[in-house]
Formats: C-alpha cells, sequence, structure tokens
C-alpha cells in the first residue's frame, strides 16, 4: 500500500511546492512595484533575480540596503536572510520555534534576571492567580508566545474579576503570555512617550567571546499604539546606532522607505539622539548571550528597553531581520561569516 500512495504523495508535495512559489513571486512583485513607487525608482523583475542569485536578496532588503545604488562588490558585504540561514545552519542554531529565542514562555522562564518585570503564564496557573496578578498589576501587556513583528500584542487594563477571568480562559492553553509593562528613562521617553522606544543589538556568541556587530534604535510615528515594531501591526521606525557609542548613526525610516530627520509626533532630532545607560546595556547582553550559548544559541537579536533603573531585554531573535543592523549603514555580512567560523 506504501509503496502506491508514495507517488501521489510526491505529486502533492510538489504541487504544493510550485504554488508557494507561485504566491511567494506574486507578493514579491507586488512589493517591488509598492518600493519603485515609493523610492520613485524603476528597478526590473530580472535586476530583483539577479540579485537573488548574487546574495540571496529579497525585493524589501534590495531597497532597504539601496541596492539600486550599490555596486555588485558593495552589494556582497550585506547580511540577506538567505545568508543568515545558511549561516545559523552551520553553527547549530536550530530552528526558531523550537529555541529559546522562539517562546516568549521558555525566553522568560530562563532569562528572568533580565527582564526587571512580572510576569505571568496563564497556561500554567491557577484562574485565582492570574485575577490576582492582573488585578495587582492595573495594566499589563499581553503577548502570543510565538508570534514575532509585535503581532498580536496589546494593552489590558484591569476592570473586572470577571473581565479578568475571560482574558484567562480566552488565554490558557492558547500560548499566551502577560507581563507588567515598563516605565521607560525619561531620555527615551523624548521620543516617544506613549509607546516603549526600544533598541536591538545583534551578537555572535562562540566559546571565547561575544562579538557586537551592529546596534539600531526603534519608535513608533504614532501615540496609539504599544509597540515599535517596523513591521507586522506597527507603524514603526528605526535607524542605525553607533554600536560603541549609542547614538543614532544612520537616517532613520519607515517601511515605506520615507525618512525622517525628526520624530513626526514629538519634533524630537533623530541624528546624534543618544541613548543612555549604553554601556550598561551592552554589558546586561553580553551576559546574557553568554548564557544562551549555553542553549546552542550564537546569533541573536536582542531587544532591549531602557528603564529609569537601568537596561531590561524584552525578547531575543534568532532569525532577526536584516535591515534593522545593517539598514543607512555598513554590510556585516563578510563579519559574521569569518566569526561563524568558530563555535
Amino acid at each position: 500500500m506504501a509503496s502506491i500512495t508514495q507517488p501521489f504523495v510526491r505529486v502533492i508535495r510538489a504541487g504544493l511546492r510550485r504554488y508557494r512559489q507561485r504566491n511567494e513571486i506574486r507578493e514579491e512583485k507586488e512589493k517591488l512595484a509598492r518600493y519603485n513607487e515609493a523610492v520613485g525608482t524603476r528597478i526590473s523583475w530580472r535586476e530583483i533575480c539577479r540579485a537573488r542569485r548574487a546574495v540571496g536578496s529579497r525585493v524589501d532588503e534590495f531597497f532597504y540596503f539601496e541596492f539600486y545604488a550599490k555596486s555588485d562588490a558593495e552589494r556582497d558585504a550585506y547580511l540577506t536572510l538567505a545568508r543568515q540561514d545558511v549561516i545559523a545552519k552551520r553553527v547549530g542554531d536550530i530552528l526558531w520555534p523550537l529555541t529559546i529565542p522562539g517562546s516568549k514562555v521558555l525566553f522568560d522562564s530562563l532569562f528572568g534576571e533580565f527582564l526587571h518585570r512580572r510576569w505571568c503564564n496563564p497556561s500554567g496557573c491557577t484562574a485565582e492567580e492570574f485575577v490576582r496578578f492582573a488585578a495587582s498589576l492595573g495594566e499589563m501587556l499581553v503577548k502570543p508566545a510565538d508570534m514575532f513583528q509585535g503581532i498580536g500584542i496589546y494593552k489590558y487594563r484591569y476592570e473586572s474579576e470577571e473581565a479578568a477571568l475571560e482574558l484567562y480562559h480566552q488565554l490558557r492553553g492558547r500560548g499566551a503570555l502577560v507581563e507588567e509593562i515598563l516605565p521607560q528613562h525619561p531620555q527615551m521617553a523624548k521620543l516617544n512617550p506613549h509607546v516603549l522606544n526600544t533598541v536591538r543589538v545583534a551578537t555572535y556568541t562562540d566559546a571565547d567571546d561575544v562579538h557586537i556587530l551592529a546596534a539600531a534604535m526603534r519608535t513608533n510615528a504614532r501615540a496609539d499604539k504599544c509597540t515599535d515594531n517596523m513591521h507586522g501591526e506597527g507603524d514603526g521606525l528605526a535607524c542605525l546606532l553607533d554600536p560603541q557609542t549609542g547614538k543614532v548613526a544612520g537616517y532613520t525610516y519607515n517601511n515605506r522607505m520615507k525618512r525622517f530627520e525628526t520624530h513626526p509626533l514629538t519634533g524630537i532630532p533623530f541624528m546624534g539622539f543618544q541613548v543612555p545607560l549604553w554601556d550598561e546595556a551592552l554589558d546586561m547582553v553580553r551576559e546574557a548571550a553568554r548564557k544562551a550559548y549555553g542553549y546552542n544559541c550564537h546569533w541573536i537579536g536582542w531587544d532591549v528597553a531602557i528603564t529609569p533603573d537601568g537596561p531590561a531585554l524584552i525578547e531575543a531573535n534568532w532569525r532577526p531581520g536584516t535591515e534593522l543592523p545593517q539598514a543607512g549603514g555598513p554590510g556585516i555580512y563578510r563579519q559574521l561569516l569569518e566569526l561563524s567560523k568558530k563555535i
């Protein structure tokens, strides 16, 4: 029986692969049209395909890294998701849903000393414990445990025991967690006081050292959002940081390729903006990266909040977006490739 069904299974799988490929090409061509219009370019699909063959570039990476204005040699300096996956496989970083960074519940459980906030797993507590937790906070963040790009995150305000019980039953068994909302440092609040403005620090860890390759800062252009993500459900802005000083060192942009000199909500200038407590933030990231190394995680993008009392880890990203550590700055592919020779 198995020998009869196997050819049919192979045919079905091949058909599904072709279907996914057609959908991917259609979506990429739609992106190309949007980016061409936003930037004022006339990049052809043929040029996109050439860049993909050369460096694994997707359409958004092509525009974030300004490949339309770069030579083939200059393009070769940039880390793309395709190249990142090759390096991750080489060093033994396993698929993201199974890693520490792939589960917020698992991450919070293991990295509690870096969180500096209370949190609760509805699937691991009683209804009474959950209600007490929600009432003690008053307001908290609800997060899907395995999503990314800020998808599904929202603020919840405690109003009654009955409403909290309803939330508990909605979340229990569904892979979610709730967290205390962190206060942020007054310097960071200048950008947008309505959202927790964070920084991303990219690290590669080997047996001897934690290497900090790049850093970026994120905020949101609006007052009615609770995340600063560039993609997903946010309306975020991002800019490159000098990893040595924590100062903004590149242009600020959104996911429609629009650039900003000042924050559209508060008017704060971006260039030269200093992230406070930068040395403390790097020290914390190094310590967390060394701990993650013990769980077979080498290449990680760390999301960090700066509170009045010091830095706090938000989460870790195993397959971090490539634009944050490189858009508006130099490529980090060659550096990461060389580091990955040592694990």
